[in-house]
């Protein structure tokens, strides 16, 4: 923004009384904020780039110590502020939205993140898709633009046969560490487990599956949800190898990268979103039991085998492979955090199929039961939420799984 257009957002926001805000008066102020907060990290970033500059001359300290003693920011912000600047050099045009409140400094973050383990050669081929990238992120909050840099990036080494997700993968399960120690002024026991995604995958899937059991244990309504999951962590570790259920990983991969290999709209990657490389699903699939998921273009699911009266473990992996959170558009509590909701309540006649049935975090779950809003699903799982006062507040697709309005490629 220009200096007039930063005056008049900072003028029109001390002009609103946010006290006595409605809604609109209220998400525009929201909205300035954000403009301004985006400029004033672009200006950041020149900082940055000049104390560098100076830095190179001997004539300043590196940018990382001003960022953290005169800008009073730990040295996590500050180097993540250091990054970014590299990032809006890489990408110029980024910079420039940035600086017009277009988009947000987490999005400069989002794709140093992804593009911190490749090559040179592959981040200049990654920054070659900057406008495509600067399109998605205008259009795009910054946890579903950190999945399509993410995704990109795994694209990129898939393709660019300069490294191997393999490779990653192996070096991260050596990398695993355990490490116990007690804290003696409390004397709380400390356990800090570093594990790999598929280790991760397979002990939290045991967890999540004692947590159901004892939510729904009478006696537990009033148990603090820290102290649930203390329990469910002990007794899926007191399960064993022997326990009456072994723990199920969900891992979503199309049929083309399965038989092939990784495609530019392909999909290989845990329930959470995780990216595994080919080679691990294709070994992990010698010894697992199969449960295939047909899913249409779109991402909705085709057929899940057969309708039943109560949501069973068959519909949870079908709702699983469409949804990776809550399908309220703006939230992103994890699938497996959330409990599965008729659309038409189930007193009023709605049917337990998967096309009456969605994931909701419990505080949206509230606001449809107690908060009075209103939730209707189409046949595409495009979802509608209506607030009490009548107006809608969204409608959105609720299928966050595979890429928005790409479609699979024929083989697939």
């Amino acid at each position: 923004m220009d200096p007039t257009r930063v005056r008049d957002a900072l003028e029109a926001l001390l002009r609103t009384d946010i006290d006595v805000a409605e809604r609109d008066e209220l998400t525009e102020a929201i909205a300035t904020v954000s403009r301004l907060r985006a400029w004033l990290d672009a200006r950041e970033l020149e900082c940055v780039r000049r104390s560098r500059a100076l830095a190179d001359e001997g004539r300043c300290e590196p940018p990382e110590s001003i960022i953290n003693t005169v800008g009073r920011n730990s040295s996590k912000q500050a180097n993540t502020v250091v990054q970014r600047s590299r990032i809006a050099e890489q990408a110029p045009e980024f910079a420039t939205a940035l600086a017009d409140g277009d988009v947000s400094g987490g999005h400069l973050d989002a794709m140093n993140w992804a593009t911190r383990s490749l090559s040179d050669d592959q981040r200049a081929e990654f920054m070659a898709n900057s406008p495509d990238l600067l399109d998605a992120a205008r259009r795009q909050r910054v946890d579903v633009f950190e999945r399509e840099c993410r995704d990109l990036a795994r694209f990129v080494v898939a393709t660019g046969n300069r490294g191997s997700g393999a490779d990653e993968l192996a070096a991260q399960r050596k990398a695993v560490k355990v490490t116990r120690w007690v804290d003696r002024s409390t004397g709380m026991r400390h356990t800090h487990l570093e594990l790999d995604p598929v280790r991760d995958a397979t002990l939290w899937t045991a967890i999540d599956a004692q947590l159901r059991t004892l939510r729904q244990r009478d006696g537990n309504s009033g148990t603090a949800w820290n102290e649930l999951q203390a329990d469910a962590v002990v007794a899926a570790v007191g399960a064993g190898p022997q326990g009456d259920r072994v723990p199920e990983i969900g891992v979503l991969i199309d049929h083309e990268t399965a038989v092939n290999s990784l495609h530019e709209h392909g999909i290989c990657e845990l329930d959470d979103g995780t990216p595994l490389p080919v080679s691990t699903v294709r070994r992990m699939c010698c010894d697992a039991k199969i449960f295939p998921v047909v899913l249409g273009a779109d991402g909705e699911v085709l057929d899940v085998g057969r309708t039943v009266r109560s949501v069973n473990r068959a519909q949870r992996r079908a709702l699983k492979a469409m949804h990776r959170t809550c399908i309220h558009p703006d939230c992103t509590v994890a699938f497996n955090d959330c409990e599965i909701h008729h659309v038409i309540w189930w007193r009023l006649l709605g049917r337990t199929d998967i096309d009456n049935l969605v994931p909701i975090c419990t505080r949206h779950h509230h606001l449809v039961h107690e908060g009075g809003w209103a939730l209707t699903i189409d046949a595409g799982r495009v979802a509608t939420w209506t607030r009490p006062d009548g107006k809608i507040a969204s409608k959105t697709s609720t299928i966050d799984r595979t890429p928005t309005g790409v479609a699979a490629p024929p083989a697939a």
